[in-house]
């Protein structure tokens, strides 16, 4: 029997600061480890990983496309991978991240990131503008610091990556634009 995690990381969209270069680590890389919480308030690093592992970075639970990804993951990819656990992961705070497990009803764990360490390690920090954020609170209400708890506007590209065991990157799929996802049929042919 294998054992895959599923790392969920939410985030929100903006403007990329990769300077034109595709962000993101690449297949062959070495992930850096990091240290976040889980919802329980638990330490969580990526040396507690010891399997195969799919991360998928995601914008926020105020977000439509990462709603739809999330159930798409659990309810059509779970399914078939075998002994799967799901963990999700945002740069929104505890408090935020609780709400979310809740609201949502998600049966994983979820870990909260607010200093967006995962982000650094896998190299898809996209840093919105003052201007952004400051829409975002006023026309859309969502409040991006107050989420996060910080005011270094950092957020994730949404991605998926497939760590191995010794913490290399066997699959990258990073998008700038946040409309666009990685597909459960695509994952899935990673395990064929």
């Amino acid at each position: 029997m294998k054992t895959c995690f599923i790392l969920f990381f939410l985030s929100f969209s903006g403007f990329s600061s990769s300077g034109g270069h595709s962000p993101g680590l690449k297949v062959g890389d070495r992930v850096s480890n990091f240290s976040v919480k889980t919802s329980t308030g638990k330490d969580f690093t990526l040396n507690d990983i010891d399997s195969k592992t799919v991360i998928v970075f995601y914008r926020g639970s105020w977000c439509p496309y990462c709603v739809k990804q999330l159930k798409d993951l659990e309810s059509k990819l779970l399914p078939k991978l075998e002994d799967v656990k799901l963990i999700g992961v945002s740069v929104d705070r505890l408090a935020v991240a609780q709400k979310m497990k809740s609201k949502l009803k998600l049966n994983f764990t979820v870990l909260s990131d607010p200093k967006a360490a995962t982000l650094k390690s896998f190299k898809i920090v996209n840093k919105l503008d003052d201007e952004l954020v400051e829409k975002y609170k006023n026309s859309y209400k969502i409040d991006v610091e107050g989420d996060s708890g910080e005011t270094h506007h950092l957020v994730a590209h949404p991605a998926v990556f497939i760590v191995s065991k010794d913490k290399k990157v066997l699959f990258s799929d990073v998008h700038v634009n946040y409309k666009q996802r990685t597909s459960i049929d695509k994952i899935l042919s990673f395990f064929k």
